[in-house]
């Protein structure tokens, strides 16, 4: 489970900037929403199963998941690919001091009972310092953070109790000795997941399986090759047609998908093929796209980062989805949705509590900055959040709009 991601000095995040899936002590309007909402870790720690990014266009919200992005594609494949940083990093450009800076990258996340602290540091060259660290949960007397390993340039320290494994397959630093494809463009944990170190290729598992963002485009070949199974392939099935019924069957045929709907005329049903990327209409295949991703979550757990949440879909629909993941009865895996969105219905006591929504807004250096609802004093569980919102109380709306008029006026 997510608990925090931290970027800095990347696209426009400047100064390091702080995604908390952690919830505030506070109370929502609707008692429910206390449970239904929050995934309770421990005595110290509860968690949302839904966070909600708004902000005015070009305020950064997209950048956030571009980070996570980069970060989760470092991780996979910098053993493999010798150019991953190049094109993964992105330092903030209005600022001569940033770009000769790293770019930051941190999660904080909960797997096995342990709270897990993993990131780097990191130019489009090498990475500049790394870190693991791990605090253990539910011990009733308090466990303190553990270092797993720690790096700076090419310099590693091992914690070799903790990581015993690696120290075994001859993993970390002996004298002057490097581990084999050790490189300075290269991470110490995908290097270890490589050498498959039990721990730590867990670890990167869940970097690489259930910490997901995904873009607003469509991704066919990746969708095509999930539908060879046929369990998946009945399940997104059964979700389409809950939303369309006139969906009976989708089906893939020479790696084409084909949408199967059951049309009535007269006194008989006509069987109805359409190419779906080809012939349906576009909330459709936005949908498709998705729901593989919304029912591997909810089933195996995990976080999914939605960019563009309401691009195509109903209010209602989307409302939906955001529901399927705060029900006890559709989420028993505790799975978590990120949604970056323009939907201020969304913006509803009765959906959301106060920690669950998040803006970003732009400071005058063009630099993102991440804030709470929660923080801001004030306001009640009851307020009209989406009323408010819209009125500019909470900033992180477009301000200059008034502008757009001045552009014809001397024509």
């Amino acid at each position: 489970m997510l608990v925090e991601f931290s970027v800095g000095n990347f696209w426009s995040f400047k100064e390091i900037q702080t995604l908390q899936m952690r919830t505030a002590k506070i109370s929502a309007k609707n008692p429910k929403l206390d449970k239904d909402n929050v995934i309770v870790v421990d005595e110290q720690m509860s968690l949302l199963k839904s966070k909600a990014l708004f902000g005015a266009n070009g305020s950064g919200k997209t950048g956030l998941r571009l980070a996570m992005n980069s970060m989760r594609m470092i991780v996979e494949d910098c053993v493999k690919d010798m150019k991953i940083l190049e094109t993964s990093i992105f330092p903030f450009q209005l600022s001569s001091e940033t770009l000769k800076k790293p770019t930051f990258f941190q999660i904080v996340f909960v797997y096995d009972d342990v709270l897990f602290r993993y990131g780097f540091e990191a130019t489009s060259e090498k990475i500049v310092s790394e870190w693991l660290f791990g605090k253990a949960l539910n011990v009733k007397k308090g466990a303190r953070e553990r270092f797993y390993f720690t790096r700076e340039g090419n310099s590693l320290d091992v914690n070799e109790t903790l990581l015993k494994e690696a120290k075994d397959k001859q993993l970390t630093m002996s004298g002057t000795n490097t581990p084999p494809l050790f490189r300075e463009n290269t991470l110490y944990l995908t290097l270890l997941a490589t050498f498959n170190v039990s721990l730590i290729l867990d670890l990167w598992n869940y970097i690489h399986l259930k910490f997901v963002p995904i873009p607003p485009e469509f991704d066919e070949l990746r969708i095509a090759k999930l539908m060879e199974s046929p369990k998946f392939s009945t399940k997104v099935t059964s979700f389409l047609n809950a939303i369309d019924p006139s969906i009976k069957e989708i089906k893939l045929e020479h790696g084409i998908i084909w949408t199967i709907r059951h049309i009535k005329e007269e006194n008989e049903t006509k069987t109805v093929p359409f190419v779906l990327f080809a012939q349906e209409a576009e909330g459709t295949k936005r949908l498709f796209t998705l729901s593989p991703q919304i029912l591997t979550a909810l089933d195996l757990g995990g976080t999914l980062i939605i960019d563009e949440f309401d691009s195509k879909l109903h209010p209602q629909l989307t409302r939906k989805i955001v529901e399927l993941f705060h029900s006890p009865s559709t989420n028993t895996s505790n799975a978590q949705l990120v949604f970056i969105t323009h939907d201020s219905n969304l913006l509803d006591a009765n959906l959301l509590r106060r920690d669950q929504i998040c803006f970003a807004q732009k400071g005058n250096d063009g630099a993102t900055e991440l804030y709470s609802l929660a923080e801001f004093k004030g306001v009640r569980n009851d307020a009209s959040f989406e009323k408010d919102y819209l009125q500019g109380k909470y900033r992180a709306v477009p301000t200059n709009l008034n502008q757009l008029e001045a552009i014809f006026e001397n024509q």
